[in-house]
């Protein structure tokens, strides 16, 4: 029995914890949905709820809300709340994440308190895997489709930036540190690589400035690990004083040439 515009409760969102299934610990690296929802408009939309995108693929701290509109149309009166976690695919922009959602034919009923469903953005290739529960009486409900729309976004930022070293010095100072900063904001939750090209100015022999400039990409290279991005999306090249950023004759003292650049691909 279906009842018309029956509503339940209100909506809110809340993080999974102690995720040890072994499917779990296999997407742990993967991007994350997790859906509640405890906002019932049984036989009229669906319900309406929040989410959180986790990306632990890109940074630690990750987490992304969005809003999630008509999951679990067709819900059965009695039912209190929908959760839904699962594993996102196909993934490669954030952005893509919005938009459409709809279940192949025969997943479109899941019975019994819950289940798998697969769903997929009909606006891109992005697919997940829910794993799905209900909590309350006369459990079931059919999937129609489901909007997703972010609550907010990673801001734009440069995408080269520079970070400038003392005289024979490779380690990060405070300047350079603000500078770091402002880059893991923008960029950390965004689907980029980062290079860092060291650089020294021209004084000593070629073989020292290049270890120097080496040192000085390892140094914000570090920097940014201990920020929470993930090692494997950063590149270092050291390129000593051979190729200086501002041109100056042999022996010169430049700051300007002291420097790791930050390329943000």
């Amino acid at each position: 029995m279906r009842a018309q515009g029956y509503c339940v409760a209100a909506a809110s969102v809340v993080a999974l914890v102690g995720m040890g299934s072994a499917a779990v610990a296999q997407s742990q690296n993967m991007p994350m949905v997790e859906i509640v929802s405890t906002t019932v408009s049984v036989g009229i939309g669906g319900q309406s709820g929040n989410g959180v995108l986790k990306l632990p693929n890109l940074a630690k701290g990750c987490a992304i809300p969005f809003k999630v509109q008509g999951f679990g149309a067709g819900l059965k009166i009695g039912i209190s709340k929908l959760k839904a976690i699962g594993a996102v695919k196909n993934l490669t922009k954030v952005a893509n994440l919005e938009g459409k959602y709809t279940a192949g034919q025969a997943e479109t009923t899941v019975i019994v308190g819950g289940g798998v469903l697969n769903m997929k953005n009909q606006a891109s290739n992005v697919a997940m895997e829910l794993k799905s529960t209900t909590e309350g009486i006369n459990l079931g409900f059919g999937v129609e489709g489901m909007t997703l729309k972010l609550q907010k976004m990673p801001v734009d930022g440069p995408q080269v930036d520079v970070a400038y070293f003392g005289f024979n010095k490779h380690w990060v100072g405070d300047e350079s540190r603000r500078t770091l900063a402002r880059l893991v904001d923008a960029w950390k939750c965004r689907y980029v690589r980062f290079e860092l090209v060291g650089h020294t100015d021209t004084v000593g022999k070629e073989g020292y400035n290049v270890e120097l400039s080496g040192k000085r990409a390892a140094s914000v290279r570090d920097y940014l690990v201990k920020a929470g991005i993930n090692a494997n999306r950063i590149t270092t090249r050291a390129a000593g004083k051979s190729e200086p950023l501002r041109a100056t004759g042999q022996g010169a003292r430049l700051r300007a040439n002291r420097a790791v650049v930050v390329y943000v691909r």
